[in-house]
């Protein structure tokens, strides 16, 4: 009776190792680098964005909804000036917000108390770039605002443009020959 008890052992060691190996390559392609799955999350979200938001227009204006219609990713996000960007709750304003100066960089907000967390609370002050994923002074950063208003800050327009580069179906849905290509 022992052989077959140890026969169904070595038989499940088995399995579960090969399933554990499939699922890290299937992992390893699918998901790619933290940074690079993360970045179209939010890319995809910026688009969700987008549409809910050109619906909730066609809504409002008793148009058809048109929601098939693609649009370029470039149109996903408008860019806006830093001093229009409350960047302590990281929102477009619409208006000129009050300037807050901190060891010589300017940051934005309206009202004392979010002055009060801008220079009392370092972290607010930076952010991470989607792309490159590093951490970034939000007074020096370019900014973005997606539909809902939420802002992205970037390096440069080149990581923007990289971003936006990212768009197409294949980095979206989760197979994207930019994730094999760098490696």
């Amino acid at each position: 009776m022992r052989a077959p008890n140890l026969f169904r052992i070595i038989h499940k060691s088995i399995l579960t190792s090969v399933a554990a190996s499939l699922s890290l390559t299937v992992y390893s392609y699918a998901a790619g680098p933290a940074a690079v799955s993360s970045t179209i999350s939010l890319l995809e979200s910026v688009r969700q964005s987008y549409y809910a938001n050109e619906r909730l227009e066609s809504l409002k204006n008793n148009n058809s909804i048109n929601a098939i219609k693609e649009v370029p990713a470039e149109m996903w996000l408008k860019k806006v000036n830093s001093d229009e960007v409350n960047m302590v709750t990281n929102r477009y304003a619409g208006k000129q917000q009050s300037a807050i100066v901190i060891d010589g960089r300017t940051y934005y907000a309206t009202g004392e108390g979010y002055a009060i967390n801008l220079s009392g609370n370092q972290t607010v002050r930076f952010s991470r770039d989607p792309v490159t994923n590093e951490i970034i002074d939000k007074a020096g950063a370019v900014t973005y605002a997606d539909a809902s208003g939420r802002i992205l800050y970037f390096e440069s327009e080149t990581t923007f443009e990289s971003f936006i580069e990212m768009a197409n179906s294949e980095d979206l849905y989760g197979y994207s020959n930019y994730e094999f290509d760098r490696y």
